[in-house]
């Protein structure tokens, strides 16, 4: 619950709870560098009477041999936001992490065509080996194919503000000639005081992947240049909405995207951000029993 991307899917994931009636167990497994306490989490909520699992997956492939044997307890898995390899899940309900990204890449690739003057982009996608970082990389890559947009580096790490911090000072260290930095919203959070303090904000510009208070705040100060927005709070309903459906054998839809879309600072205006943000007043909720 450090990003507030998820604190907008647990809003959502509450309120659809509280309308159908579902009790429902929140748990956080403290980062992506803790797949195991997420295998941990999952076995003991089964273990402890739960019916269905939605699951964040830590790493694209890691859950598979869980995944397997819930499948034979008849304990249905939901797929969610991240994406996993595994066949063994009742639906996937996705943020589409590649289009996300490659709606970052277009934004870029439409502003800086072929034959305009080359700009250096460090790309900062998350932690290396996470589904949808894969899905990022994908995504922005092929959209920035054949433009202006020069990658001069990319640098993976945990999507919590310390971390990219680091990765930004690492950055700005290696190269003086950056034009953006691109990647996830904490990412750029955690650089618009550093370029401030380097006196670069006019000179290093921001894009974030996907959207939080900050980037929204960020975007209508205009300290970055653009966020993608996907309806969150939406995604969090479908997830657990979905979860109950698989309980019910009413499952219509296997495979679930939100689509979202790329805001900048002369059209952050038109963005409704209640389908994309929890309100501002919600603490995350752990736990529902109803």
């Amino acid at each position: 619950m450090k990003d507030p991307f998820f604190v907008a899917a647990d809003y959502g994931i509450i309120e659809q709870a509280k309308q159908l009636g579902v009790r429902v167990q929140v748990l956080d497994a403290g980062g992506y560098t803790g797949l195991a306490k997420q295998v941990s989490q999952i076995e003991d909520c089964v273990a402890g009477g739960a019916q269905a699992v939605v699951v964040t997956a830590i790493a694209y492939d890691g859950l598979n041999d869980l995944l397997a044997e819930l499948k034979k307890k008849n304990i249905p898995v939901i797929d969610a936001i991240n994406g996993v390899s595994s066949k063994d899940v009742a639906a996937h309900v996705l943020t589409i992490p590649r289009a996300e990204a490659y709606r970052a890449g277009e934004y870029l690739a439409k502003k800086y065509p072929s034959g305009t003057k080359p700009v250096k982009v460090a790309w900062l996608p998350g932690p290396a080996g996470a589904g949808f970082v894969q899905a990022f990389d994908a995504g922005f890559h092929d959209a920035i194919k054949g433009s202006a947009v020069d990658v001069v580096e990319t640098k993976n790490g945990d999507v919590g503000k310390e971390v990219q911090a680091r990765l930004v000072e690492d950055l700005l260290q290696t190269h003086k000639d950056l034009d953006y930095l691109v990647g996830t919203a904490v990412m750029t959070e955690a650089a618009v005081p550093i370029l401030q303090a380097r006196n670069l904000q006019d000179k290093v510009k921001l894009v974030s992947v996907y959207m939080t208070p900050g980037t929204l705040q960020n975007l209508r100060s205009k300290r970055i240049e653009a966020a993608g927005a996907t309806p969150v709070v939406l995604l969090g309903r479908v997830m657990l909405d979905s979860a109950v459906r698989a309980l019910e054998n009413k499952i219509e839809y296997r495979d679930v995207g939100l689509l979202g879309k790329t805001y900048t600072t002369s059209t952050i205006g038109t963005l409704d951000a209640n389908t994309v943000l929890a309100p501002a007043n919600f603490r995350p909720v752990f736990s529902l029993n109803k």
